[in-house]
Parts: C-alpha cells; sequence; structure tokens
C-alpha cells in the first residue's frame, strides 16, 4: 500500500491483496524448508503446561471482554489512529491534504504507516471504520502472541517452561495493556512483531540465514507500526551482528535489517517526495536535551509504571529474572533482550528530556505503555536463563550453516 502511494496508485482492495500473495511467495523460498528436529519433540510438560496454558488463555478472555466493554478503548484511536485511516480509506491512499495541514500536526504525518494502512484497508472492505473491530485488535494480537511464542520457545525450553514463560509475558502484557488504554493503538502490533522476532533471535536455531530472515520482517513489523520500533531493530541487529565473526557480520546485518529499510525507506520516500515530512521528527530539536529534566523524568517514569497496576507487570518479570540468575541459570543469550531493553530505556530518556517544556504531564499518559516492551523482553532474559531445556547456542556457532533444503 506505501508503495502504490509512491507510485501514485489509489488503493484497489483485490490489487492490494493479491499483490500481497504475490510478496509473500517471493520471500517464501528465503526461507528454506523447516529445521530437522535434532532428537525426540519436546513433551507436553502434563500437569504445570496445562495451568500455563490455563493463564494465558483466561487472560485472553479477560482482555476480550474488558475490550469489548469498552473499558480498554484508546484515545488515541479516536484522534489519532482512527482518524488517519478513515481519510486513508475514503482516498484510498494516503491523504496528504490531512497530512500537510497545519492543525492536524497532532496526528504525526510522519508516523509509520502499518497500523493505519491495516485499518484503512479493512474499512475499505466493509465501506466503514469499525470502532469495534479496532479495538479488539488488542484481544485478537494477545491471543496470536498467547500461541505463537510457546512455538518458538519450547525448543529451547521443553514445553513446560516456554508454556510458562509465555503464559507470563501475556498475563504481564494484558495487564499493563488493560491498565493503560491500548485498544486499537499501535502497541499490540509492536509487541507482537517485537516478541517472536526476539524469541526466534534465541532459539537453538538463531544462526540460521532463514530465521534471521524471517526474524528481520518480523522487526520490519514493528518499525512499521510504531517510531520506537526502528532504535529496537537497530538495537537488536547490533547486539546481534557484534557476537558474529567478522567474515559473517555483512550478511547477518543484512538479512535482519534490510526488510526495515524497504519498508520504511518506501515512507521516507513518499514523505520527501510529497514534501509533507523528511524523516521522523521529535519533541524538540534533535540533542536539544534538556539534563536538568533528569530527575523529573525518572520520577514520572517511576510514578506511571506503579500507576499501571501497582508496576507489577515489570516487577513480576524482573523478580523471575532475578530468582533464575540467582540460582546460577546464566546463558549469553540473555544478553540480546536485556541489551534491547536497556537500548530502548536509553532511547526513552532521551526522548523525554529532548524537549524544553517539563515532560511530567507527558510521562504520565505515555510511560507506562512505551515500556510494555521492556517487560516482555525481561521474560524472555528469564526464558533464556531456564535450565528446563536445551540451551541455545551462539549465533556464531550456527550463522555458516545453510538453510536445510
Amino acid at each position: 500500500m506505501t508503495a502504490e502511494a509512491v507510485v501514485g496508485l489509489r488503493w484497489n482492495v483485490p490489487v492490494v491483496l493479491v499483490s500481497a500473495g504475490i510478496l509473500g511467495a517471493a520471500i517464501r523460498p528465503s526461507l528454506g524448508a523447516a529445521p530437522s528436529e535434532g532428537g525426540p519433540p519436546p513433551r507436553s510438560g502434563g500437569a504445570a503446561a496445562a495451568a500455563a496454558w490455563t493463564l494465558a488463555l483466561v487472560t485472553v478472555a479477560a482482555v476480550f471482554w474488558i475490550a469489548a466493554v469498552g473499558a480498554a478503548s484508546s484515545p488515541d484511536l479516536v484522534f489519532f489512529w482512527g482518524a488517519k485511516a478513515q481519510r486513508f480509506a475514503l482516498a484510498r491512499t494516503v491523504d496528504l491534504e490531512l497530512l500537510r495541514h497545519p492543525f492536524h500536526m497532532f496526528i504525526h504525518p510522519y508516523y509509520p504507516p502499518l497500523v493505519t494502512n491495516v485499518y484503512a484497508l479493512a474499512s475499505m472492505v466493509a465501506g466503514r471504520f469499525v470502532w469495534m473491530a479496532a479495538v479488539l485488535t488488542f484481544p485478537l494480537l494477545l491471543g496470536a502472541l498467547a500461541f505463537g511464542l510457546p512455538g518458538i520457545l519450547r525448543q529451547r525450553l521443553g514445553a513446560t517452561a516456554a508454556a510458562a514463560c509465555s503464559a507470563l509475558a501475556v498475563a504481564a502484557i494484558g495487564y499493563a495493556g488493560t491498565e493503560t488504554d491500548v485498544g486499537g493503538n499501535g502497541e499490540m502490533p509492536l509487541i507482537l512483531f517485537e516478541s517472536l522476532s526476539v524469541a526466534l533471535l534465541v532459539s537453538p536455531d538463531a544462526g540460521r540465514p532463514a530465521f534471521r530472515v524471517l526474524a528481520g520482517i518480523l522487526m520490519a513489523g514493528a518499525a512499521s507500526s510504531k517510531v520506537e520500533g526502528l532504535p529496537f531493530v537497530l538495537a537488536v541487529s547490533a547486539l546481534v551482528v557484534a557476537r558474529e565473526r567478522a567474515g559473517a557480520r555483512v550478511s547477518a546485518a543484512a538479512r535482519l535489517v534490510a526488510p526495515t529499510a524497504l519498508a520504511l525507506g518506501a515512507w521516507f520516500l513518499f514523505g520527501a517526495t510529497r514534501r509533507v515530512f523528511f524523516g521522523y521528527s521529535g519533541q524538540g530539536r534533535l540533542l536539544d536535551l534538556h539534563p536538568g529534566y533528569f530527575g523529573i523524568v525518572v520520577v514520572a517514569i517511576a510514578r506511571a509504571l506503579w500507576n499501571a497496576g501497582h508496576g507489577l507487570p515489570w516487577i513480576v518479570p524482573l523478580a523471575v529474572l532475578a530468582a533464575a540468575r540467582a540460582a546460577g541459570r546464566r546463558s549469553p543469550d540473555s544478553l540480546l533482550p536485556l541489551g534491547t531493553a536497556a537500548a530502548l530505556v536509553g532511547f526513552f530518556l532521551f526522548t523525554y528530556m529532548d524537549r524544553p517544556d517539563d515532560p511530567a504531564l507527558w510521562i504520565s499518559w505515555s510511560a507506562a505503555r512505551i515500556f510494555m516492551p521492556v517487560a516482555m523482553l525481561i521474560v524472555i532474559a528469564a526464558a533464556c536463563s531456564s535450565s528446563s531445556g536445551p540451551a541455545a547456542p551462539g549465533p556464531s556457532r550456527r550463522s555458516a550453516e545453510p538453510s536445510p533444503r
């Protein structure tokens, strides 16, 4: 849809769907065949795994109910995502009049297009913008995470630990999301893409080229969902590439970063050729930091996280991680999720201090939402520290292995 907007074509539902199918078919051969199993399949896990699955499904059901009655609806859906999607659907392309109007700067014309485009496509199919369907993307994608994450983690952890870690991630994200009203905004797509990509990159087959291509596509989804997806991609890619031997770094970086470069490159090309935006805009001048706000920022973030369920979506994963590491279960693979979490925290601190005004009010309604991926990354780091299953070899030991045919 973005590429069609770049070349000036109006969106047509059948053309978009057929083009998406062709693109998927073209990408599929690069993933190769499924990796062969090195041993017997993981056991089902018994009662403990069943209890973890029950927790995850109860969480998804509760989030569905909360979203359906409107208790998790995002104000940003009304003023930002939904407003843009409706106009895009009516124009059947990216609405330049909407983005150029000076009174519409609050809708962030530069913001990445994936969520808005998907909502616009759905509106074109339905003939109107279906607000409830947009709100219910929160439990829908949380359910996708609940079913997708254990399948990736089980080869590393075994069925029981994979189900437990996944249930913890789903519970943390579901609780934080309901407390911060994310129904219908870009948070859940971002977290889904980020969670699955990091899980792939700490799996036993993380060094396979096919796994990195798939992780790169997922990370492109994250970068195309929200602005903070780009620093996530850069942090993850840098940490993975840093562990590679010198001769393999270029190919590893290309597989991880190329999908994001293509996706965001098309969007930035559209903005530049239409003279609407040039890259991302911030809340102030870049690098015009105000270190005097550091104390205010830290206190305001702590207060915002505490107000989102007494901080439990972050405290419980931290406690699990601390318990695993205290037991001596330390894996070098945990550096990927922990390093990425640290990079995101640094980016958020930088963003909050890179504006001339007191950021306390801004932090009060945004910090808990944007810190949700940090909770997820802590859970995956705890999973890496588990000794319940086979340890994942470092990427450098598997990167040269070809995809199975």
